[in-house]
């Protein structure tokens, strides 16, 4: 049984040696609404994604980004939940500290900045964690 991925389909910007930069279309569920040009809340944004190759691309080639769903789910986990968790235990925290709903509004956000700080600093071990793969279409 093959393990599930997350893929999109991208077009080849960069090569170099083994890895390429492939620029992706990543579209919001409103995006693909048969009303969206009557809304204004559809979503559509393009992404540069780093990609190992499986074969040789040239740039121009459409090709398929594929990550690991787990490692997806992972990433979610680290970048959205995690931040989300310690925004609300600094909340609870400095409210029951101080009393004061400034004080625990100002520290809920100032967690944020030294977490993805040594996410920043941590950034070569997630690169070899979460990594994409492409090949040809």
């Amino acid at each position: 049984m093959t393990e599930a991925k997350v893929s999109h389909i991208g077009c080849v910007i960069g090569v170099d040696q083994n890895i390429a930069k492939v620029r992706i279309e990543v579209k919001s569920a409103c995006a693909e609404c048969h009303a969206k040009s009557l809304c204004s809340a559809s979503d559509l944004a393009e992404k540069i994604i780093e990609s190992t190759c499986e074969e040789p691309v040239e740039i121009g080639d459409k090709v398929i980004v594929e990550m690991a769903e787990k490692s997806a789910f992972q990433a979610v986990f680290v970048v959205f939940f995690i931040p989300f968790v310690m925004m609300v235990a600094a909340l609870f925290a400095a409210f029951s500290l101080s009393g004061s709903e400034v004080v625990a509004a100002i520290a809920s956000i100032a967690v944020l900045p030294p977490y993805f700080l040594a996410l920043t600093l941590f950034r070569t071990y997630y690169k070899k964690k979460f990594v994409f793969t492409c090949r040809k279409l």
